[in-house]
């Protein structure tokens, strides 16, 4: 596979991953996340998800952070399972750390692809999370 389609394998898959963490996000909470991150490095890839904890509640009281734990523990398998799915390239869920009263998420990922590193060319991603689903 030459460089420049492995580059657009990773981005592909970046972008999608990105995506279906924006679209979980909205199903669960019916809005938009405050911001989206991506970084990848070597065979590792990080998620970041800003938040407002009071749009998973409805109210202005800070939830049971336990509760947003176990809300987003789901979300790293289901975002390998769309990424595999759509595009055939196995991600693997790693770790999730959920800060409900900064309102921060994060969800780690690994990928190897063919015994070298997937995310080796990635930069990251600062782009805007409006653009995944229907308005």
């Amino acid at each position: 596979m030459s460089e420049e389609n492995i580059q657009n394998v990773e981005e592909a898959l970046v972008e999608l991953a990105r995506d279906v963490l924006v679209d979980l996000y909205h199903a669960l909470s019916g809005c938009t996340p405050k911001a989206v991150r991506v970084y990848g490095e070597g065979d590792a890839l990080l998620l970041l998800l800003r938040f407002d904890p009071t749009e998973l509640w409805g109210s202005d009281e800070l939830p049971y952070e336990p509760l947003i734990d176990a809300t987003f523990m789901a979300f790293p398998g289901m975002i390998a399972s769309a990424v595999a799915r759509r595009l055939g390239h196995a991600l693997h869920p790693g770790n999730l750390s959920v800060s409900a009263e900064r309102g921060l998420a994060v969800f780690a990922f690994s990928g190897l692809e063919r015994g070298r590193e997937l995310f080796a060319s990635l930069t990251p991603s600062l782009a805007s999370v409006d653009t995944s689903f229907a308005q």
